[in-house]
């Protein structure tokens, strides 16, 4: 290939990536049951940005002009870019009637319920320790917390005395509940719970949310790591992953109507957690966090992700504050205990 073909392909490249990143950031905005493949591209897009700012650089190094249709690019959606990496580097701490908030999909502590013994002591301590260097929440919203034995672990290590759950989606709380009911959701395991709180901060209404999960992180995984285009067993699997995600995801638009539906209806602040299933470019995100604020683009620093298996960049876990809060701090801890990571916030009322 000479040079001039070399160049002309890099070209055609260039505006292929800047035709899908501009079809990552209309994702938010298309109905997956009207056009689903969008959202595809809402998940690609931390590496769509990354293929940008490559050819930015490379064009700018080859001192053409052609960087700057990946430069007009970004900077048309730089409001996603909040919501991938976060430019907060210090964070406030709590006062006594501020409110601590944790959200955490716990995957049942990875076989917690049927480990016995030192295994189990392990987690226990784990969680004892977790409490210990980032102190005990207020509020915890777990999501995949079925097992009773789960449950236990959960209140002993953080010290709650009220708790609501349905399905496998819950609320732990150090204040009263004055009202708490659920929003189940048609042929799924998930659902969302809600709770009034009685708070320092005066009633609070809480949302769990847990929505339609892919259920094909295996395959992914296996894609990822083991994938060979030239075998037709990759392609099957790639199949398998396209037709899985189209149910899920708009299984998941469904569900979130649904919660965002309820969320409107509140007479209370409202905080809400949980594990989307989807990241901060798409339909879901959109739908929810509307009239929200997002804890980690108020206070997160470096990239946001949530997701602890081998699928990197996803944000997928969030903490939801109303207006009527100031976030003061974002952090997410490791804790090896799930395929997920706990995102843990501070809040401060302040209308």
């Amino acid at each position: 290939m000479t040079v001039k073909a070399f160049s002309n392909s890099l070209r055609w490249a260039n505006i292929l990536l800047i035709l899908a990143t501009l079809a990552a950031y209309l994702s938010p905005f298309i109905n997956p049951d009207a056009f689903w493949l969008f959202t595809f591209a809402g998940v690609a897009y931390p590496f769509l940005l990354l293929g940008n700012l490559f050819f930015i650089l490379f064009w700018a190094w080859r001192r053409n002009r052609y960087f700057l249709f990946s430069l007009a690019c970004v900077l048309a959606g730089l409001g996603y870019l909040t919501g991938f990496f976060g430019f907060h580097f210090f964070q406030n701490e709590p006062g006594k009637n501020d409110l601590k908030v944790m959200t955490y999909n716990v995957a049942d502590l990875r076989g917690f319920e049927s480990e016995k013994g030192e295994k189990r002591e392990q987690k226990v301590a784990k969680l004892e320790r977790f409490a210990e260097k980032y102190g005990q929440p207020g509020i915890l919203c777990t999501q995949e917390s079925k097992g009773e034995n789960t449950i236990s672990a959960l209140r002993n290590a953080f010290g709650f005395t009220h708790y609501f759950k349905a399905k496998s989606t819950a609320i732990f709380s150090k204040y009263p509940f004055v009202r708490q009911d659920a929003i189940l959701f048609e042929n799924s395991s998930n659902s969302c719970v809600w709770a009034d709180l009685k708070t320092p901060a005066g009633v609070v209404r809480v949302y769990s949310v847990h929505l339609q999960s892919n259920r094909m992180s295996y395959t992914a995984n296996k894609i990822a790591t083991e994938g060979d285009l030239r075998e037709k067993q990759t392609w099957r699997d790639i199949r398998f992953v396209f037709s899985r995600y189209k149910q899920a995801v708009q299984v998941r638009a469904r569900q979130a109507r649904m919660v965002a539906k309820h969320i409107a209806q509140s007479p209370h602040p409202v905080i809400v957690c949980g594990d989307f299933n989807d990241p901060p470019v798409s339909y879901v995100y959109r739908l929810l966090s509307e009239n929200l604020q997002d804890s980690f683009c108020e206070k997160g620093g470096g990239l946001g992700t949530t997701f602890a298996g081998r699928l990197p960049f996803l944000r997928i876990d969030y903490v939801l504050a109303d207006e009527r809060f100031k976030v003061l701090s974002h952090r997410v801890p490791k804790l090896e205990l799930s395929d997920h990571l706990p995102v843990l916030v501070s809040l401060k009322i302040v209308q």
